[in-house]
């Protein structure tokens, strides 16, 4: 035990080389990171040395979170967990708020591909999957260039980084479900039942919903995250024996799967929060009705989706903590806004939350 306390794991090369072979799943990061840890020492250092000194503390801190437990109060818990365990919703005892206490087990996070050798991910080949990284580095040089204030050509760029999120989603759709196919009109259901729960899929329907307004941030933002995450991918599987890899990169990318969870979260926020501003734009010039139907639309299915209903559950818990003084003191918003919880969980065929 005392051997895996003391040993060097930011500098072990065989450690950082088992690191790119795994794929840390959503939920509680440490913990996980923790069982990889534990399973490398066994394997490679001590094969006498027991996972379960150090991975069974870790589990039971993460099941007590996960089945509904609150942060305790002078530990200054974070807004998402008091969010995700409080308020109040359509059913009178949580509404969204209450899911993580009711809910299934967290689902997977959407696919970034694999860390293994080359040839290896979701997507296709191995030539797919370098034209695949070419175009996530375009999106993030595209995007972060067309949120910058007062920059030429910033609407061009954007509308060209939009363009390009939907080509590289409907790209990635193909080398996992194929093209549609049309006759009979069953089959094309079929193909689009497949796709529709798909990080891909809401992807593309995103930037075609917002590809005739300006820029806006909270709309670029969960497509550039994704695009680096899929960027760090590849280059974790096929850049690793480069010397700015191995320095800077490496350092980099185990940070970004530490953080995969809070990523994801901060997803959901600026999804939600388009929302809100888009409502907010009704009151101006620059309101898109239809795009604001669209984007409910969207986040109804998120709400329902394996890939995306924890994350955005928890926002809408805090959303619903922080307003209900609000709604308290005016029944009419109250009631507006317990339609709108009853409309979002409506979604045929869909669990309960």
């Amino acid at each position: 035990m005392d051997g895996f306390k003391s040993f060097d794991w930011s500098n072990d090369t065989r450690w950082k080389d088992y690191l790119k072979t795994v794929e840390l799943p959503a939920g509680d990061s440490e913990a996980m990171m923790t069982k990889v840890k534990a399973r490398f020492y066994k394997k490679v250092i001590d094969p006498s040395f027991d996972p379960t000194l150090v991975t069974g503390s870790a589990a039971k801190a993460s099941s007590s979170f996960m089945s509904g437990g609150v942060p305790p109060s002078g530990g200054g818990g974070s807004g998402r967990d008091t969010g995700a365990s409080g308020g109040t919703g359509a059913d009178g005892g949580g509404g969204y708020a209450s899911y993580a206490s009711r809910g299934p087990p967290p689902p997977p996070p959407p696919r970034y591909g694999q860390y293994g050798g080359a040839g290896s991910g979701q997507y296709g080949s191995a030539s797919m999957q370098h034209r695949l990284f070419f175009m996530h580095v375009a999106m993030l040089v595209l995007g972060l260039y067309s949120i910058l204030p007062f920059v030429p050509y910033g609407r061009l760029s954007y509308l060209w980084f939009l363009r390009l999120a939907m080509l590289t989603s409907a790209l990635k759709l193909y080398t996992q479900f194929g093209l549609p196919s049309f006759r009979p009109w069953s089959a094309a259901m079929a193909w689009l039942q497949r796709a529709m729960p798909t990080a891909d899929f809401m992807s593309a329907l995103t930037a075609l919903s917002f590809s005739s307004l300006p820029p806006n941030a909270l709309v670029a933002g969960p497509l550039l995250v994704l695009a680096a995450y899929h960027a760090a991918a590849w280059l974790a599987a096929h850049a690793s024996g480069n010397p700015l890899w191995q320095k800077y990169g490496a350092r980099i990318h185990t940070v970004m799967l530490r953080k995969q969870d809070d990523a994801l979260f901060a997803n959901a926020a600026m999804e939600i929060g388009a929302l809100g501003l888009l409502v907010l734009q009704l009151i101006t010039p620059a309101r898109s009705l239809l795009t604001l139907i669209f984007l409910t639309q969207i986040l109804k299915l998120k709400l329902h989706m394996p890939d995306t209903a924890r994350h955005h559950r928890a926002v809408w818990g805090i959303v619903d903590q922080k307003t209900l003084p609000l709604r308290l003191r005016f029944p009419l918003i109250e009631t507006v806004v317990q339609m709108g919880v009853r409309w979002m969980n409506s979604v045929p065929g869909a669990p309960p939350p």
